[in-house]
């Protein structure tokens, strides 16, 4: 067997064999067609390995399945689950054109790749449970994301205060229940319009 050079030790993709090692409980937990022993994680079934940073879990599907995992320069579509000072992280829900995701996957946007203008900090452009619009810049997890591109950025909000969908009219986000004003980095293929 010719082995290659993974840019990251743990990749997505890999078709792998009942008993192989995949990682230690440390790294990932055991979930859908694999086992714990001795503190190993192994392939349960011959299959394709899918690792999920956020949830910290492997699986393996089974070899009839076809994985489809984020590529670099695909568009996606997920919702912000953390947000730091210069980093959010987002679960990423689909990819634009193609067939369901083959599991869950982890999106990480840093500041500098929020906008082409200035953005002092994460909080300014996205908040918790915000839908995004991304395109993929790496082809292994934690998938590294930019909404620096043209249609990309936040395309459907929530309130901060009171969780309803915020509406957009002339560039700012106004919740309909509350009143309150809010600020995203707004795509142009927002859904809720007035």
């Amino acid at each position: 067997m010719v082995k290659t050079k993974s840019i990251h030790p743990y990749a997505s993709g890999k078709i792998v064999v009942p008993g192989e090692k995949l990682c230690v409980v440390e790294e990932f937990m055991a979930s859908e067609g694999t086992y714990e022993v001795n503190g190993e994680v192994r392939a349960l079934r011959v299959g394709v390995v899918l690792y999920d940073y956020f949830s910290r879990k492997v699986r393996v599907l089974y070899p009839g399945k076809r994985a489809f995992t984020p590529k670099q320069g695909n568009i996606i579509k997920g919702k912000i689950v953390s947000v730091g000072d210069d980093t959010a992280f987002v679960k990423i829900m689909e990819i634009e054109g193609v067939k369901p995701l083959s599991g869950f996957f982890t999106g990480l946007i840093h500041v500098s790749q929020i906008s082409t203008n200035y953005i002092k900090n994460v909080e300014e452009a996205f908040k918790l449970g915000d839908i995004i619009r991304a395109r993929v810049l790496t082809s292994w997890p934690p998938y590294q994301l930019s909404t620096k591109y043209p249609g990309t950025g936040v395309v459907l909000a929530f309130c901060s205060n009171c969780r309803s969908p915020l509406w957009l009219k002339n560039g700012l986000l106004i919740c309909p229940e509350c009143n309150s004003r809010e600020k995203r980095r707004i795509s142009p293929k927002y859904i809720l319009k007035l």
